[in-house]
Parts: C-alpha cells; sequence; structure tokens
C-alpha cells in the first residue's frame, strides 16, 4: 500500500480530530462543526421520514375526498371536433368540441371540452364532475399519492442535507480566513527574528 495514502482510521481520525497535533480553537470549533453536520445527516432521513408519514397520511384523506365528490357521467358531443393549437411550447395541439351532460343533480351542463382530434356530432366521452356538474380532473390515486410523497420524502432529504453542508463550509471558510489571518499576524512578529533582522 502506497505510504501517501491515509488508512481507513488515519482518515477518520483527521475528519473528527483534525490533521495536527496541536489544536487551536479554531480546530476544535471545526471538529465540533463536524460532529454537528454529521447529526444532521444522520437524523435527516428521520425527518423526511416524518414529512412523507404526514403527506401521505394527508394524500390518502385527499383520495377519499375526492373519490365523494367526483365522478364520471357520459357527455354527448353537439359539434365535431375542432382543432386547436397546442398552448405551450412543443405540446401537441389538441381539439375541443361543445358537449352536453346531466350533473349529479339531474340539471343539464353544457361547455366546451376536450375531445378525440376525429370526434364527430353525436359522439360521446367520460368526463370527470364534481358534485356542482362541472367539468374536473380525475381524482387522485393511490399511486398519485405515493409518487408524491417519494418525491416530498427525497426532497425534504436533500434540502436538509444541502442546508447542513453548505453552513459547514461557509463556517469553515470563515474559521481558514481568520487562521489566514492570525499566521499571517504570528509570521510577521517572529519572520524578522529568523531572518535575524533583528539584532
Amino acid at each position: 500500500m502506497p505510504h501517501d495514502r491515509p488508512t481507513a482510521g488515519q482518515a477518520i481520525r483527521r475528519f473528527t480530530l483534525g490533521s495536527g497535533p496541536l489544536k487551536r480553537t479554531s480546530d476544535r470549533l471545526q471538529y465540533l462543526a463536524r460532529v454537528l453536520l454529521a447529526g444532521v445527516l444522520v437524523t435527516a432521513p428521520a425527518v423526511a421520514l416524518a414529512v412523507a408519514t404526514a403527506s401521505y397520511t394527508q394524500g390518502r384523506s385527499e383520495v377519499a375526498a375526492q373519490a365523494v365528490e367526483r365522478e364520471q357521467v357520459v357527455a354527448e358531443l353537439l359539434d365535431d371536433a375542432v382543432a386547436q393549437q397546442g398552448g405551450a411550447e412543443g405540446a401537441p395541439p389538441g381539439a375541443r368540441a361543445t358537449a352536453v351532460w346531466t350533473a349529479p343533480s339531474g340539471v343539464e351542463r353544457t361547455a366546451a371540452i376536450s375531445v378525440p382530434a376525429r370526434a364527430t356530432a353525436g359522439s360521446t366521452v367520460t368526463i370527470w364532475v364534481d358534485q356542482n356538474g362541472d367539468r374536473t380532473n380525475r381524482p387522485l390515486s393511490t399511486g398519485d399519492v405515493v409518487a408524491r410523497t417519494f418525491g416530498i420524502a427525497v426532497l425534504t432529504y436533500l434540502g436538509i442535507a444541502l442546508l447542513a453542508a453548505g453552513v459547514y463550509l461557509l463556517f469553515r471558510r470563515q474559521l481558514d480566513r481568520s487562521r489566514s489571518r492570525r499566521w499571517g499576524t504570528e509570521w510577521a512578529e517572529v519572520e524578522p527574528v529568523w531572518t535575524r533582522k533583528v539584532p
């Protein structure tokens, strides 16, 4: 094994205790900062899990509520589909047509809806409506909640880890600047003696 390559034990000691045998106050502060950083990184998964659990519980409640509030109805097209230009850049163009459907209350509702490009008058499409009979999105599924929960957990962990690492690096930079200034001051005092400039 090459002599210039630190062993695992040396790397651990260097990380925890510093690289020199003579420890300064700044070295002890940096060691404490390392311990705090390690503690944050160790506890961050637990925090992310707690946030994900809360998000999943809320999501399940949304799934149950939307399943009650929304339902599918059959809408009949009153005219042929008319092509529309894509909204977002690069999005494929869609088609719209006026349709009529019966709301859960029994009242007929009419509105322009998105339909397949070749849909014709008299054909039917299935749409989601709320309790008032207005068009709405499909209700959330368990898969939607799981995907959202996973994303929140990952973002929470990364956010905590990056914030902790950023604070540590900023603190270490301040310590390095302080050590450099102190070293410069001390060297200015001893350099004349070492170079025999002082009688």
